[in-house]
Formats: C-alpha cells, sequence, structure tokens
C-alpha cells in the first residue's frame, strides 16, 4: 500500500511539473532568500529510505511534496524557486501551493527535530525562529535564541499565528500535527512545509529529511554528503552485528495503565532488530507500539536479563515506586542491567535522544549494540543510554 501511494503521489508530481508552458515574468528583487546564490537546481532529490516526503525536478523549478504532512492530512506540495529566478507559470494544480525562493533566509523550526539538521549543514545563523527555547538542549542553538537571533513561536505546544504573521518567515517548518493557526498563516500568506518525519518507518527515513533542509537552505550536496556518512555507519554497524544470537531484552516500560511495547516494524523496532535485539513484540509487524497488559509483558518477557526502559530511575531501587511489579523482571535483579535513554539531557531536560538522536541513529544504534553485544563494541563510549546503578 505504501508503495502504491508512492507512486500516486511521484505521478501527479510530475504531471503537476509538465503541465506549464506559459511565459515567464522576470523577477523583482525577492523577499526571504539569498539573492546571488548561483543558479537554483532544478533536479529531483533522491529518497532511499524516506517514504513521505519526495522532490521532484523539472526545467523551471521543483517541487517539494510532503505525501502526510501530519497523520491523515492531504497531500502538500511546495513549489521551491531560485531567488533570481524569473516567475515561472504553474499548472492549475499548483496554483494554490505555496512558492518558496531558495536559499531561504530565514527559517522558523518548530520542532526541535530540525535543528540538529540545520547545525549539521552550517546554517545555524538562518534560524530565525524555534518553537520553544525551553524543549532545546543543543547549547549552540539555545545561546543562538537567547541572542536574539531567533524568536520563540510555539511556546505551550501550539503555534502563536499572530507572532508568526508579524515576524512573516520565508519558511515555517511544523511539527508534523495539524495546528489550528495553519489555516491563519495560509491566509497570511506564510509559506510552511508539514514536517511530518516520524510518520516515517525506520531511524533511517527520519534522518533523511536532512535533504529537505538542503532543498530550502541552498545545500542539497552537503547534505546528501552527510545523509550518506550516517547511513554508511548505520549499515556498517547492522552489518556486524548480523549473524550474532539475538539477546532477549525487555522494552518500554508502563505508561498510564498499559504497556506500550514497540512493534517489529516500528522506528524503534527496527533499531532493536539492527541491534541484535529479540523480544516479544518483534513477532508483530506493526509499524507503531502495542499496548499490553503488564502481566503479559512480564509472561512473555520477564526472564531478560536487559531492560531497555524509559524510566526516569536514579537507582534500581526506585523501579518498585513505578509499579512493585516491576521488580519481578530478571534484569532487575542480580547479574541482570537496567538502561533508560536520558544520559544525553539539555539544561531544561530536554533529551537529545529526541533531538540530535533523530538525525543520528547511527550513534543509536552504536549504543544498543554495545549494551547487546558488548564484544563488538570495545571502548564504545554511550551518548543517550545510561545505565541504572543498583540500589
Amino acid at each position: 500500500m505504501i508503495r502504491l501511494r508512492w507512486l500516486a503521489a511521484a505521478s501527479l508530481s510530475l504531471l503537476l511539473l509538465a503541465g506549464c508552458s506559459a511565459p515567464t515574468v522576470a523577477p523583482e528583487r525577492a523577499a526571504g532568500c539569498i539573492p546571488g546564490a548561483g543558479e537554483a537546481p532544478t533536479t529531483g532529490v533522491s529518497f532511499s529510505h524516506a517514504t513521505n516526503v519526495e522532490i521532484v525536478g523539472g526545467d523551471d523549478y521543483r517541487v517539494l511534496t510532503v505525501r502526510q504532512p501530519y497523520p491523515g492530512g492531504d497531500l502538500q506540495s511546495v513549489v521551491l524557486l531560485g531567488c533570481d529566478q524569473a516567475d515561472p507559470a504553474l499548472p492549475a494544480e499548483l496554483t494554490d501551493a505555496p512558492v518558496l525562493r531558495t536559499p531561504v533566509d530565514g527559517i522558523f523550526a518548530y520542532s526541535t527535530t530540525q535543528l540538529p539538521m540545520i547545525t549539521e549543514l552550517g546554517e545555524l545563523d538562518r534560524l530565525t525562529g524555534v518553537g520553544s527555547l525551553d524543549l532545546i538542549s543543543d547549547e549552540t542553538v539555545r545561546e543562538h535564541v537567547e541572542s536574539g537571533a531567533a524568536v520563540e513561536f510555539g511556546r505551550n505546544f501550539a503555534i502563536d499565528a499572530e507572532r508568526v504573521v508579524a515576524e512573516s518567515p520565508p519558511v515555517l517548518l511544523t511539527g508534523g500535527e495539524d495546528d489550528p493557526a495553519l489555516p491563519a498563516l495560509a491566509a497570511a500568506g506564510t509559506p510552511t512545509v508539514g514536517w511530518a518525519d516520524y510518520l516515517e518507518t525506520g531511524a533511517l527515513g527520519q534522518a533523511e529529511w536532512i535533504k529537505v533542509m538542503g532543498a530550502l537552505t541552498g545545500n542539497d550536496a552537503e547534505a546528501a554528503a552527510a545523509f550518506e556518512g550516517i547511513e554508511q555507519r548505520y549499515t556498517e554497524l547492522a552489518g556486524r552485528v548480523r549473524g550474532a544470537e539475538p539477546t532477549p531484552i525487555v522494552a518500554g516500560q508502563p505508561y498510564q495503565g498499559s504497556w506500550p511495547v514497540p512493534g517489529g516494524d516500528s522506528t524503534a523496532g527496527i533499531l532493536f532488530q539492527d541491534a541484535g535485539a529479540s523480544w516479544s513484540g518483534e513477532r508483530e509487524r506493526a509499524t507503531g507500539r502495542l499496548p499490553q497488559a503488564l502481566e503479559s509483558v512480564l509472561a512473555e518477557d520477564g526472564d531478560a536479563r536487559i531492560w531497555l526502559a524509559d524510566g526516569p530511575w536514579n537507582t534500581t531501587a526506585d523501579i518498585a515506586a513505578t509499579d512493585p511489579r516491576l521488580t519481578s523482571i530478571a534484569a532487575a535483579g542480580p547479574d541482570g542491567q537496567v538502561w533508560t535513554r536520558d544520559r544525553f539531557l539539555g539544561p531544561t531536560g530536554g533529551n537529545q535522544i529526541y533531538e540530535r538522536g533523530v538525525l543520528h541513529p547511527d550513534e543509536i544504534l552504536a549504543d544498543l549494540t554495545a549494551i547487546l553485544h558488548p564484544d563488538l563494541m570495545p571502548g564504545h563510549e554511550f551518548v543517550y543510554y545510561r545505565q541504572v546503578p543498583t540500589g
């Protein structure tokens, strides 16, 4: 089904590009972009893992398409033009699409997952707006915002439409949600890109969205090179583990009355499998988490000696406060290991695994491999995972 949707979306984009033939109009000084940056690329961008986004090239412009800008949302297309490029005639299907002149000279980034993609490309100066400073962990980005170079536009987990319209950014990258502010932004002519990277299946698919950032900032080649390095490191690690006996784990922990166990085709599930883990949810071809009863997880995975949990627990003595029944898990007892993914936190408690880790699944996989198969990772320095001390 995913493949059929991909083909349909690709065909639509090609039809849109083929449908224009009217003469072009010489541009006036375009706002929101960097003039003289050279001729903008008109070729498409190749995605090998991401399936929720595509960038298709044509004679005069490119079309960025997000198939689901938010869960259940309609396909969104954005026209990408060069800063000094004449206005092309657009087919009727694109007349209502936002038009972005690139490279953009400012970005409003709602999600923290977008920030490492900006800094990795060396374009922090282009960051002019963030959702909420409190959620940001990267010190350099925090200093950038605190210097006044970027404003906050999404405190309280919602886009402040009035603030955004007043600032008039060249583009706003959403958090992949159907925010109530989006109609007001569209009416005001503020271009948005539905940044639904989290709807990808697989960590490499999410990381590949750096190519979208590259297209917006005029860094196509740099973005492709950055992703290629991430992909190579990830693939090398997965290959190192391949053939090793899987290590049984307990995955996750109870939350609000049930135990969400990662399915085998979920992003976390694929990471666990690539790191050489086995758990009960692995058998289910689900792309999300499967709500299970605590008793069911204890019965199926409770004998595992390694527990990849969320915490936060200072010592294993804290586990009982979450639920006394969890102390029966072998991993919580003698000779067991309990790990939580909260080693790398920002000054206000933001977790870098949800910020830097989205772009660097290779680093997460390295941590997981070192936990599950330490003989394959001698001398590894953990980035995101922390072993909970016995207490």
